[in-house]
């Protein structure tokens, strides 16, 4: 009997546990189904990124392709702003990837947006002093007489290329006493448009991405209240924006202006209206289609836009997000 009594338990124990087990299981799939869409997208973000990182530590445009410096130094941004720790696997890859890919000038492809983004990349994963002090030198060094940057060294000057770097010292904490800052911001001002905007030549339609690089740009140095105010008046009523005015959102010209009005400190929700629309086009694997990237001839899915979609939500406060 008492053997019996034993097995009785033992048998009422198991389904208890069964009981709680099932019902844990159902809780976590409510709470799966039920979460916000804001953390779905940075959650499918970072799981996108993460399963299209290549076995070289790098990242391509588009899935499956070779890898690219510029991708690779956009997704350890990405996934370090996001929450990834700077000493896990995929991050240390990825370091290493940047690192070897370094040239001896100190440049990344002697390309000044690449090196720009490549020192974003390792100053936010903590790591290789030597190396981001070689491509602050070499950036300092190509830096034109009148304040510009172009492409390359000895190129010619170039608005975007000009609003990237600037945009890149400001994330590595540079001020304004740094000349170089001060130098290129004065050119950038110059060149603004009539209408407030900015376009790759004085006098052509302003550009809403452009204009947004170089508001970064130029925040650690000039007010920009009124050219917030110029780009809050170009977002679309789905919340997005497009390349110029009326056309249609895009996700990637979307998060660059999140990222401008969040150097603008701007006070209102025009960031949170266009997270929303974020939150509403993200692709079933967690990915955002654009044609943005220069690369691409029709709107893709790819790892550039996904990663700035990623980095522009965590550019804005946290509390401003959850208010």
């Amino acid at each position: 009997m008492k053997n019996c009594k034993r097995v009785f338990m033992l048998l009422c124990c198991q389904m208890l546990l069964c009981f709680l087990c099932f019902d844990i299981t159902q809780g976590f799939a409510a709470d799966a189904v039920e979460a916000p869409p804001l953390y779905q997208t940075i959650e499918g973000a970072k799981a996108y990124i993460v399963e299209h990182q290549n076995e070289d530590g790098g990242w391509p445009l588009i899935p499956g392709e070779e890898s690219d410096v510029e991708i690779t130094a956009f997704a350890i941004w990405a996934l370090i702003d996001a929450g990834w720790g700077t000493g896990s696997r995929v991050i240390r890859m990825g370091v290493a990837y940047l690192r070897h890919a370094q040239q001896d000038n100190g440049s990344w492809n002697s390309n000044t947006a690449h090196t720009t983004f490549a020192l974003i990349a390792l100053a936010t994963a903590e790591t290789d002093a030597d190396a981001r002090f070689k491509g602050l030198r070499w950036l300092k060094a190509v830096q034109n007489p009148n304040g510009s940057w172009g492409k390359k060294e000895r190129s010619r000057d170039h608005i975007l290329y000009t609003a990237a770097v600037l945009a890149g010292f400001s994330r590595l904490g540079f001020k304004q006493n740094f000349e170089p800052i001060s130098k290129g911001a004065d050119w950038l001002a110059e060149r603004i448009n009539s209408d407030g905007g900015w376009a790759l030549q004085r006098g052509m339609q302003s550009d809403v991405f452009l204009t947004s690089w170089v508001l970064q740009g130029l925040a650690p140095v000039y007010d920009i209240d009124a050219q917030i105010a110029w780009l809050k008046q170009l977002q679309n009523d789905d919340g997005g924006f497009g390349r110029y005015k009326n056309s249609p959102s895009d996700a990637e010209i979307t998060a660059v202006a999140i990222m401008a009005l969040a150097a603008g400190n701007d006070p209102l929700n025009t960031s949170r209206v266009a997270i929303n629309y974020l939150t509403s086009t993200r692709q079933t694997d967690g990915s955002f289609v654009s044609n943005t990237p220069i690369e691409l001839a029709e709107p893709t899915a790819n790892l550039q836009s996904t990663c700035f979609v990623l980095i522009a939500i965590h550019a804005e406060k946290e509390d401003d997000l959850t208010e």
